[in-house]
């Protein structure tokens, strides 16, 4: 299985980089197994961990803040099954923007690809206006821990406008 996930501080707009992709796809099933909810689009062989719908929150926001250990065995499971060899798996956002989620990336799967999304401090301080949970503190020690995955991990900074394809398959 191949591994596209996107990453960046909130509001950033990965969840819009998604549902721009989902767009593009065929008809989706989504699935759940415990915590782990993913979308299977099989002609386009691709799965898309998360809930997009019109939410505020949408995309792996939606999803428990303790799924990451579930995510990681199911993920594990769906790459060693032959039937995923040329699915690949989609991914955005907090839930899996740590350090656990990233040494599994990299020692579990075959050259995934890894994006930081960048977003200039305006937009970002306009859209954050909309989001009264999040405090100013909060954001900051996102934004230390986005900068920190992307400078120890092998990823592509992305900027505004970026859009995500699906792999060839």
């Amino acid at each position: 299985m191949k591994l596209k996930f996107l990453f960046g501080q909130p509001a950033a707009g990965k969840s819009t980089v998604f549902r721009n992709f989902i767009s593009s796809l065929g008809e989706g099933t989504v699935n759940k197994q415990g915590l782990v909810v993913w979308t299977e689009y099989p002609e386009d062989k691709v799965i898309v961990a998360g809930i997009y719908d019109e939410a505020v929150f949408s995309g792996t926001d939606r999803l428990s803040k303790g799924c990451g250990p579930k995510y990681r065995d199911w993920l594990k499971e769906k790459n060693s099954d032959p039937q995923y060899d040329d699915w690949t798996f989609y991914g955005e956002g907090e839930r899996f923007s740590n350090y656990k989620f990233f040494d599994f990336f990299f020692e579990e799967f075959d050259e995934p690809k890894v994006y930081c999304l960048e977003c200039d401090k305006e937009t970002l301080d306009e859209r954050n206006a909309n989001r009264s949970n999040q405090n100013p503190t909060w954001r900051r020690g996102m934004e230390t821990r986005m900068n920190n995955l992307r400078d120890k991990y092998p990823v592509e900074i992305v900027q505004q406008g970026f859009k995500i394809v699906p792999c060839a398959n």
